[in-house]
């Protein structure tokens, strides 16, 4: 598959079953697609909204082999009442590089969240209209553990939906940003590093399950096209190479997480808690409606995993952060990271997820797959 889907090019392509349609998103549907990302916010404690503004397609960088959106309309009224997205990037799976499709975006409008068709009809749009044989048989996916509903029914193995089988779990760590000199040691990366960048990106991340394969030609393009800034990559040097890496990508102007509900006993306690965070060390709370200024920490890569060096750069990344106008700062870890314990001394919210591998009964999951490796997925591209 080529990358006509991200830009709409698949139109035509479609699914009927039942009273539902689906196909393949074109251009047409985008403002479609932004309105159910914005009008169906994540289920937890703090429901968020993942939205793509100003236009849905855009929010891939240009990075997959091929990204996609299934979108499900009602056969009647032509109203889009769910969404889902597929995309494909390289990315290490017991230590080689392959073809990982990712599956996200699973949103369905409340009247009909409680109908399998919408389920089993989008499910089978992936399969017969997106999937390409040279991507692996499965596709990684991720649960936020809050939504015990959505892991009952996913996992419950029901006939004409796939197999989700748990792969590990994931924590996204929201920190708050602090103005603060950077290390002396820590300095901002100029092109002529992209390479050494990179090289030192795949050689850390090859030892993790399903982290991303950074190439120069991708860091390059996200600079080219001003989804990043060079000055954005901060580094520790050896010699000629680079020791250590981070990258403070504010994607804002391209995706935004919404604030769209508070516990009634937060929403009380906000602004007393906003009065105490600096004190605490904790990000601040924003109102209903508000999106997050923030930014995320991502193209973590230290040699011999060396807290230490680890250490400085988050200070400088969250400094870094703040001078960019955020407020909070996103990192995404495995619980047993050794980098997650350093983060969570910072005063933190947690938003635990939890990755799950989709197959089909007659598309197995190769044995293999499950190699008890440390999942380290890039939360900036999921």
């Amino acid at each position: 598959m080529d990358r006509r889907a991200a830009q709409g090019g698949l139109t035509g392509r479609s699914l009927p079953h039942g009273s539902l349609v689906f196909a393949a998103a074109g251009r047409a549907d985008e403002p479609d697609i932004r309105r159910l990302l914005r009008e169906n916010a994540l289920g937890g404690r703090i429901a968020l909204s993942l939205e793509r503004e100003p236009d849905a397609f855009a929010a891939d960088f240009g990075l997959s082999r091929s990204h996609a959106f299934i979108i499900a309309r009602d056969r009647a009224t032509g109203a889009a009442i769910g969404l889902c997205e597929r995309s494909v990037r390289d990315a290490f799976v017991d230590g080689e590089v392959c073809g990982l499709p990712y599956l996200g975006a699973l949103r369905i409008a409340p009247g009909y969240r409680h109908r399998i068709a919408v389920l089993e009809g989008g499910f089978a749009a992936v399969r017969a209209l997106l999937d390409d044989p040279a991507d692996l048989p499965f596709a990684l996916t991720s649960i936020t553990a809050d939504n015990a509903a959505a892991r009952r029914l996913l996992g419950a193995g029901l006939p004409g939906l796939p197999t989700y089988r748990p792969v590990g779990e994931l924590t996204t760590f929201a920190l708050r940003t602090v103005a603060r000199p950077s290390a002396p040691d820590i300095e901002p990366a100029t092109t002529a590093d992209l390479a050494a960048i990179a090289v030192l990106l795949q050689r850390v991340y090859r030892r993790y399950q399903f982290a991303p394969v950074w190439r120069a030609s991708d860091l390059e393009r996200l600079i080219a096209t001003g989804a990043l800034r060079i000055d954005d990559f901060l580094i520790v040097r050896r010699g000629p190479g680079v020791r250590a890496c981070l990258a403070v990508w504010d994607q804002r102007a391209t995706k935004q997480t919404v604030v769209r509900g508070y516990p009634p006993w937060l929403r009380r306690l906000r602004p007393l808690l906003n009065l105490a965070a600096p004190l605490a060390a904790l990000p601040h709370l924003p109102p209903v409606g508000a999106a997050l200024r923030e930014a995320y920490l991502s193209h973590v890569a230290v040699e011999d995993e060396d807290v230490g060096v680890f250490r400085a750069l988050l200070r400088s990344g969250l400094a870094q952060a703040q001078r960019r106008g955020c407020a909070l700062a996103l990192i995404g870890l495995a619980p047993t990271h050794p980098f997650a314990a350093p983060v969570a001394q910072h005063g933190v919210i947690r938003y635990r997820t939890l990755l799950h591998l989709v197959s089909w009964p007659d598309a197995p999951m190769r044995s293999d797959a499950r190699a008890p490796r440390l999942p380290h997925p890039e939360i900036a591209v999921m």
